[in-house]
C-alpha cells in the first residue's frame, strides 16, 4: 500500500499547499503503476495529469455525479471522456477556474447502466470525487490503474447486489483474474479468469453470479496484462455504497469513527486471502470505557467479522476508534447501516497528506485523524477558500499522541458545516489516516472517503 514518496517539507504547510497539495493526480504512462509517483508527490507545475473515475450507475439510488475541484492558483482545461459499459462514448472540454468546482452526471451524457470517466488535465491541481445520487456515499477518482486490487464485505443476499466496476485506462486490452472469498472458502469462477477489458472501456462484474445469496464476500483481482481502475459497488436494498479497495492486504488497519449508536449496525468485516488461517484482533478506544479486545480466527481463503454494534460488551457512547491487527495480511472493511441495510467503506492506508472537501454539500458529523505510530506526531491543517486562488490559511498545528485519535472538528469547527472550503491535513511521514462521516440518523452510518493522493 505504500504509494507515496517521503517528502521532507510537509510540516511547512503553506509550502505544501503551494507546491504539493493541489495535485492528487499523476501523469498516466504505459509503465507499471508502481513505478509512477503518486498524487501528492507530483508538483503543481506538472505539464499534464490524469484522473479516472468508475463505479457510477444509472440505477436506483445512484445516477450519481463526478465533482471536480481545482486546488491550483490558475485555471485548468479538462479533456473529459465519458464511456458506458454499452460502448457509448461522449467527449467534451471543461474549463475549471482556480479554486472552483464543477460536476458532471455521466448518465446524462451517454446511455447505459455503468459508466467511467477519463480526464486529461492541462497541468496539476485538479482533484475529483464520485458522489452517489443520494449523496450518502463517495469514492475518490484515481490517478492511475493498478495491477492488484482487494475489496471485502460485499453482500449478495436477496434484496442486495454487488459488483465490480472495472475500467481500462490504457490504449491496449487488459487481462485480469478474480478470486472470491466467503465463509465457505475460495471460489475462482472460470468466467472470471483471463477476463479481457478492451482499451478505454468499462465493464461490470456481478459478484452474485458466482457467489449466490451470501454475506461478507471478499474479492482479489490480479491483473496479468495492463492496469485497471476498479471500484466495488454495493447496492443494499437500494442503498448504494462504494469500496475503493486496496492494492494489498495489510496486517494492521484503522477506522477512526465507528458508530456505537444503539439503533445502528457496525461491523468489521475481514477477508483472509492467504493459504493459512490467521488470528485477527479488533481493539477499540471509546471515551473512558475499557473495552476488551475481540479476537476471531479466520480460516484460509475465508471471511469473518466482529460486531461493534449491536454488541453487549460495547456501550452506545458515540464514536469508537478501531484498530484491526492480524498475523497474516488481511483485507478489513467497515460495514455500517441500519439492519438489514449496509454501507461499505474500505480501510485507508497511512499517508502524509489528505484532502478534505465537502463534496456532498452536507458537511460532516465527524472528522478525525489517527496516529498509526508508537510516537507523537505533529499534524498541520490548512484551508483553501473557493474563489481565492492565492489565499491559504494555516488553521493550526496539533500534536496527536501515539496510537491516538484527534477530533479534527475541535481544530476546525467549520468542518461540521456545509462550507465552501477545502482542508489539507498533513504530517511529516506516512503515519496517519483520516476518517469522515456525514450527518445521519442514527449517527455515523454514512462514512466517507477522504482524498489521499492515490
Amino acid at each position: 500500500m505504500a504509494r507515496r514518496k517521503k517528502r521532507s517539507a510537509l510540516l511547512a504547510l503553506a509550502a505544501l499547499v503551494l507546491a504539493l497539495t493541489g495535485v492528487v493526480t499523476t501523469l498516466e504512462r504505459p509503465v507499471n503503476p508502481s513505478d509512477l509517483p503518486s498524487g501528492l508527490a507530483v508538483l503543481m507545475n506538472a505539464e499534464s495529469t490524469a484522473l479516472y473515475c468508475t463505479g457510477l450507475t444509472s440505477g436506483s439510488g445512484s445516477p450519481g455525479r463526478v465533482v471536480f475541484y481545482n486546488t491550483a492558483g490558475s485555471s485548468r482545461s479538462l479533456s473529459v471522456n465519458v464511456v458506458s459499459a454499452s460502448g457509448q462514448v461522449y467527449a467534451k472540454t471543461v474549463e475549471l477556474a482556480a479554486r472552483t468546482s464543477q460536476f458532471l452526471v455521466p448518465s446524462q451524457d451517454v446511455k447505459g447502466s455503468n459508466f467511467a470517466v477519463a480526464v486529461q488535465i492541462s497541468g496539476g491541481g485538479v482533484v475529483a470525487e464520485e458522489v452517489s445520487g443520494t449523496g450518502r456515499a463517495d469514492v475518490p477518482c484515481s490517478s492511475q490503474g493498478v495491477t492488484s486490487w482487494y475489496g471485502g464485505g460485499f453482500d449478495t443476499l436477496v434484496g442486495s447486489s454487488a459488483w465490480l466496476s472495472v475500467y481500462n485506462p490504457t490504449a491496449t486490452a487488459a487481462v485480469f483474474n478474480t478470486s472470491l472469498f466467503s465463509a465457505a472458502g475460495l471460489t475462482q469462477p472460470q468466467s472470471l479468469q483471463g477476463y479481457s477489458v478492451p482499451a478505454h472501456s468499462v465493464t461490470e462484474i456481478s459478484l452474485a453470479r458466482s457467489v449466490v445469496n451470501t454475506s461478507n464476500v471478499g474479492v482479489a483481482v490480479t491483473v496479468s496484462r495492463g492496469s485497471l481502475v476498479i471500484v466495488g459497488v454495493q447496492d443494499s436494498r437500494g442503498t448504494i455504497s462504494f469500496d475503493q479497495g486496496a492494492r494489498a492486504a495489510a496486517t494492521e488497519s484503522w477506522f477512526s469513527d465507528v458508530t456505537t449508536a444503539a439503533s445502528a449496525l457496525a461491523q468489521i468485516r475481514v477477508t483472509n486471502p492467504n493459504d493459512v488461517p490467521t488470528s485477527v484482533t479488533v481493539s477499540l478506544t471509546l471515551g473512558h470505557y475499557a473495552i476488551p479486545a475481540q479476537t476471531i480466527n479466520v480460516n484460509a481463503y475465508s471471511t469473518g467479522l466482529v460486531s461493534v454494534t449491536p454488541n453487549p460488551a460495547i456501550p452506545a457512547a458515540g464514536y469508537a476508534a478501531v484498530t484491526v491487527a492480524s498475523r497474516e495480511p488481511v483485507v478489513s472493511t467497515l460495514a455500517t447501516g441500519v439492519a438489514p441495510t449496509i454501507e461499505l467503506i474500505s480501510y485507508e492506508a497511512p499517508a502524509t497528506a489528505f484532502l478534505i472537501r465537502n463534496f456532498t454539500g452536507r458537511g460532516f458529523d465527524a472528522a478525525s485523524v489517527t496516529n498509526t505510530t508508537s510516537g507523537t506526531i505533529t499534524v498541520s491543517v490548512t484551508s483553501l477558500t473557493d474563489g481565492a486562488p492565492h489565499s491559504s490559511t494555516v488553521v493550526g498545528d496539533v500534536k496527536v499522541a501515539a496510537r491516538g485519535t484527534l477530533d479534527l472538528a475541535s481544530v476546525v469547527p467549520s468542518l461540521r458545516r456545509a462550507t465552501n472550503e477545502t482542508y489539507i491535513v498533513a504530517s511529516s511521514r506516512e503515519d496517519m489516516v483520516v476518517s469522515l462521516t456525514l450527518p445521519s440518523h442514527p449517527a455515523g452510518v454514512d462514512v466517507m472517503a477522504p482524498l489521499d493522493g492515490r
